[in-house]
């Protein structure tokens, strides 16, 4: 899918491709206990994916998702956006360019999927990260507050509250760098 290679972390090389989620993926995407009682979102945005309204973008280090970027192509599609969200590297593979690399992958497949503008959300309490979507050429496009319901593995319902800044880009191909095929 694009963005293949050896990536180094501390003093070991470990081998990462980034491929869309298969069913078998989906257990370890819970990451060791940490989203377990998000069990049901990340199995709702798997039938997106099935579907072609979504696609589950994962790292792949030796089978582990090392890293996760989701896109949401129905949600914001009347305006013209893909949705991204889900970004995220597990702790032990950050600062090691995932990140870029899983942002660069979904930016493709958007482009693929026929759409060029691309959203995220970033937690106003995680203002920490904007620098990191600032340099990758997002910018700053309003605000989004609210709320959302999941239920967890034992079914009690959660309700998070969404405090969010929005983020966007105008998408363009790089030149040199061949697109990724539409998927689905």
């Amino acid at each position: 899918m694009g963005g293949d290679g050896m990536w180094m972390l501390g003093t070991a090389h470990v081998p990462v491709t980034i491929r869309p989620a298969r069913l078998s993926d989906l257990a370890a995407l819970e990451w060791h206990g940490l989203y377990t009682p998000m069990r049901e979102v990340i199995q709702s945005a798997f039938r997106a994916q099935e579907r072609g309204d979504g696609l589950m973008l994962l790292a792949d280090a030796n089978g582990f998702p090392a890293g996760q970027a989701w896109i949401d192509f129905a949600r914001k599609a009347h305006l013209g956006l893909a949705t991204l969200w889900a970004v995220r590297v597990f702790p032990a593979f950050q600062r090691a360019g995932l990140g870029t690399l899983l942002m660069r992958a979904a930016e493709r497949a958007v482009l693929a999927h026929g759409v060029t503008e691309a959203e995220l959300g970033v937690d106003r309490d995680n203002a920490g990260v904007l620098r990191f979507y600032h340099r990758l050429g997002y910018a700053q496009a309003g605000t989004e507050r609210g709320t959302f319901t999941y239920r967890t593995p034992d079914g009690r319902a959660i309700e998070v509250s969404v405090d969010q800044w929005l983020l966007r880009k105008r998408l363009v191909a790089d030149r040199g760098v061949a697109p990724l095929r539409r998927l689905g």
